[in-house]
């Protein structure tokens, strides 16, 4: 099962709604574990088409800016924003990391969101693919 996130009922609810119109089967749960914040986590088969994930990609895209924008206006948005962070994986699966959203506003406060998710997504290359090498030895960029 693949999953996307929502913070956002209402833009939960147009990811459903389209995915109804487009015939993609999906499950739908609230998830608590991300703190105070409670999470809409929409998931859908694996088996689903190159060519719809790509489109389920981008409309999930245009959504979470919709949702830094909803947040910007609200006092709460950094907290609500920092609940979990996708990373692609060398198979190409997504993964989404449950991070506690007290640890990553602190990060946020020194780094670029761009920046953190490189920094995550760097971990997550170093977890699939462990270099036992002397630290000096490794090369930067691989």
């Amino acid at each position: 099962m693949l999953d996307y996130i929502f913070f956002d009922a209402k833009l939960s609810n147009k990811f459903k709604d389209h995915l109804t119109k487009v015939d993609i089967k999906f499950k739908c749960e609230q998830d608590s574990a991300f703190g105070s914040v409670q999470g809409a986590i929409v998931s859908i088969s694996d088996e689903t088409s190159e060519n719809l994930l790509e489109e389920l990609q981008n409309l999930y895209d245009k959504l979470q800016s919709e949702l830094e924008k909803l947040l910007e206006q609200n006092d709460e948005g950094l907290a609500m924003s920092a609940a979990g962070m996708e990373v692609k994986l060398k198979d190409d699966r997504l993964c989404t990391l449950r991070v506690a959203p007290d640890i990553v506003a602190r990060i946020l406060t020194v780094l670029e969101f761009d920046e953190l998710q490189a920094f995550v997504d760097n971990i997550a290359k170093s977890v699939e693919k462990p270099d036992d090498e002397h630290f000096c030895h490794n090369k930067l960029g691989e």
